[in-house]
């Protein structure tokens, strides 16, 4: 946790102003609650020593459909009551009076043990899902959004690891009831994983939702510390190894390789290609990248620093995606 707030503190001297977390983080060595509660940790002590205000800050987390994190920790289908008491349990977690963007973590019509699946398949693979997808049930949801909005709990809401039918289905909904739209989408996006620029990127860009994307350094295969060695015991790919294996996979691997080439060529680093790449894009509002020590938060907002990418750069990086498609 101490080094947790070290980091933090090293963004706020940085100017950032944003922080976004999960009732289900950290994820896969330990489900839930405790990032929450050490930025609660945090955030108490830096408004009481005047570093910061909490109306000039803005948090954003999430409550998943699994219901890892949640009060009862049982499958739901965001159902009003799971809704305000995830919320509200996020909310004593932050020490915060509100939350300033609130997501639904991924859709509850997939179903919580199918998670990531990147194609739709036969309905009767969603064994475990907990609502149906018709427009009825859109319309469930979002009255209840609706009901944390009027409770004054969230300020804004937004999607994560949604499709281009979640977000039509849901902005509709939300214009048919008068509820305002979700403002962004927090999907997984990267060098490596570029499948957001389809048909996702058109539906938000006519409904006014914008990226946010996770994952810009996939896991931190695109710094190319797995290749080059640095990795520490306690990174990612060491501590849990079969968590998200699809960051580290042989073509992610072989990908990773060229585009840390394209990097030294043009004089950065790998990190700062592929944050400055996922900052650049025209259907992005910003990056959320993810810190263990005070080291790498330096090293992601040198990427942040950089000037926007140049054309030559964007048509090289392109080449290398045509032969490693997402």
């Amino acid at each position: 946790e101490e080094s947790a707030h070290a980091e933090l503190d090293a963004f706020v001297a940085a100017g950032v102003n944003f922080l976004d977390t999960a009732e289900i983080y950290p994820v896969a060595f330990n489900y839930g609650k405790t990032t929450e509660t050490w930025i609660g940790n945090w955030l108490t002590a830096r408004i009481a020593d005047g570093t910061i205000k909490r109306e000039d800050f803005y948090i954003a987390t999430k409550c998943n459909p699994a219901g890892k994190g949640s009060p009862d920790g049982e499958p739901h289908d965001f159902s009003a009551e799971k809704l305000e008491a995830s919320a509200r349990a996020s909310i004593e977690r932050l020490q915060s009076d509100y939350i300033d963007l609130y997501y639904l973590h991924f859709p509850s019509r997939k179903g919580f043990d199918v998670f990531g699946w990147g194609s739709y398949g036969s309905p009767e693979r969603y064994k475990a899902k907990t609502s149906d997808g018709s427009m009825a049930d859109f319309e469930r949801q979002v009255k209840n959004v609706k009901h944390l909005l009027d409770l004054g709990l969230i300020k804004n809401w937004g999607l994560s690891n949604e499709n281009a039918y979640g977000v039509t289905m849901f902005c509709i909904a939300a214009d048919k009831l008068g509820v305002p739209r979700p403002c962004c989408i927090q999907n997984d996006m990267s060098l490596n994983e570029r499948s957001l620029e389809g048909d996702v990127a058109e539906a938000c860009h006519h409904f006014g939702v914008v990226g946010l994307p996770y994952g810009v350094l996939s896991g931190g295969t695109l710094t190319g510390k797995y290749i080059t060695g640095e990795d520490t015991p306690r990174s990612r790919q060491n501590l849990s190894p079969d968590f998200q294996p699809r960051y580290n996979g042989p073509l992610a691997v072989e990908a990773t390789r060229e585009y840390a080439k394209l990097a030294e060529a043009w004089g950065i680093t790998a990190t700062e290609l592929a944050i400055s790449w996922a900052r650049d894009r025209w259907y992005n509002a910003g990056v959320i990248t993810g810190t263990t020590s005070p080291k790498q938060v330096e090293e992601c907002l040198a990427a942040f620093r950089l000037e926007r990418l140049p054309e030559e750069l964007n048509s090289a990086i392109d080449k290398i995606h045509e032969q490693y498609r997402s």
